[in-house]
């Protein structure tokens, strides 16, 4: 039985922690704040509570799998429901609903919309991508580009960037849009993004949209009741800054109540722990957040709504009458949304924001890219010394689907205590 430190009590780490005692091993999890479940918590003004992410998820199996394999079914912890899709709405106030989960339903839909299907077949091309990416830097711990076989590498493109795909592959503007305005409104350079981020939308809509019932804050807590039935031990109030090490193999965890023990550390938290060097990737700055109060009794809207504006907006419910607005233009972004035919002026009982500085501190977003080595630069790749990493700030992403991968690919590679 190994004695396990996880640093960091976000979704990463509970899930890392549910997932290693549930193999025998002695866990302890550290978190400097009061409370556990980190970004899954959202953010809360006059008692309610707003979330900075899209409730949207996708691969349920992920999160059946976190589940079983810690203990009860999802099912007798948390109800997973199904989204029926995306709204998109153009400038030109052209309005497409978007379905998940079914070819044959986004095929519909475009011909409904647009008198063709252009899409489908440009998606069906991510068939090998997603084949390629899954097994090979997903389904195990990562090591590097050579983990890749030559078909493998060739089914990704790497150089080729996301502009160039859309641009050469796809013949219709608003399909493009589709393509190209999540990962400007994310923050990144479209022309240093490799093309085969938009495996994405093959995987939404192939497995679909979800959410939890009751939102993310609801898993927080199912995840921490999973961690007291498997007597996991939970220290917060605790910050951990660095890893002791022995003939390259961790021995310890340096925090503010002292050196903690180790045989292997999960390090979940946005810190890069010393004496481990900074990244020399650049840190990706999230959109700014406007978070809405309306009445009950205003418009009726898809539960997400991408807006392609110049820049675009994203906006999404988390509870009935609030919502979240991601955006990155200096004007209000509720003149934007009126001018395009969303008007929710006059239903407004209350608004705030976070600007990206605020969000920033708040936690990690993940890193800017920069072609497709960032892919194999970031924290993450090929573990050494008894040290995994794993959260928005590793390998393979922030997203819920991607950390609670790399945490099972974790799991898998430290392995059961013997018995």
């Amino acid at each position: 039985m190994a004695n396990v430190v996880v640093v960091g009590g976000g979704f990463a780490g509970l899930s890392a922690a549910a997932r290693l005692s549930k193999l025998r091993h002695q866990v302890t999890v550290v978190e400097s704040t009061d409370r556990l479940g980190g970004e899954l918590r959202g953010v809360t003004r006059d008692g309610l509570v707003w979330q900075t992410h899209r409730d949207a998820v996708t691969l349920p199996g992920v999160f059946r799998d976190l589940f079983r394999k810690s203990g009860r079914p999802l099912e007798r912890a948390l109800e997973l429901e199904k989204i029926g899709g995306r709204r998109h709405v153009y400038k030109d106030k052209l309005v497409l609903d978007l379905p998940m989960g079914n070819r044959g339903d986004q095929n519909e839909a475009l011909i409904a919309a647009f008198g063709h299907d252009k899409w489908s077949p440009w998606v069906d091309r991510f068939t090998p991508v997603w084949d390629s990416i899954r097994r090979v830097a997903l389904d195990k711990t990562f090591t590097g580009k050579a983990d890749f076989d030559s078909a493998q590498w060739k089914a990704l493109r790497p150089r080729r960037h996301l502009v160039r795909a859309a641009r050469t592959e796809i013949d219709d503007y608003y399909l493009r849009k589709i393509v190209l305005d999540p990962a400007r409104l994310a923050g990144h350079d479209r022309r240093t993004t490799p093309g085969f981020v938009a495996v994405s939308n093959y995987v939404e809509r192939n497995f679909g949209l979800w959410r939890f019932a009751g939102g993310r804050p609801a898993l927080a807590d199912a995840l921490t009741t999973r961690l007291e039935e498997r007597k996991v031990d939970v220290l917060t109030g605790t910050t951990a800054h660095g890893i002791r090490f022995a003939d390259g193999m961790a021995t310890g965890v340096e925090t503010s109540g002292g050196v903690m023990p180790a045989d292997i550390v999960i390090w979940c938290a946005p810190n890069q722990p010393a004496p481990s060097p900074p990244s020399r990737e650049l840190r990706l700055i999230p959109a700014s957040r406007t978070y809405l109060r309306l009445d009950p009794a205003g418009p009726d809207l898809a539960d997400e709504v991408l807006v392609h504006a110049n820049p675009p907006i994203r906006m999404w419910t988390s509870s009935p009458g609030q919502w979240t607005l991601e955006h990155r233009s200096g004007e209000d972004p509720l003149i934007v949304l009126m001018r395009l035919g969303i008007d929710l002026r006059p239903y407004l009982l209350d608004r705030w924001a976070q600007n990206p500085s605020e969000l920033v501190r708040q936690c990690h977003w993940g890193w800017e890219w920069q072609r497709w080595t960032t892919a194999i630069r970031i924290p993450g790749i090929n573990p050494a010394g008894g040290v995994y990493f794993a959260g928005a700030h590793a390998h393979p992403g922030g997203s819920l689907e991607m950390i609670g991968m790399a945490t099972a690919a974790i799991a898998d590679h430290v392995g059961p205590a013997p018995r």
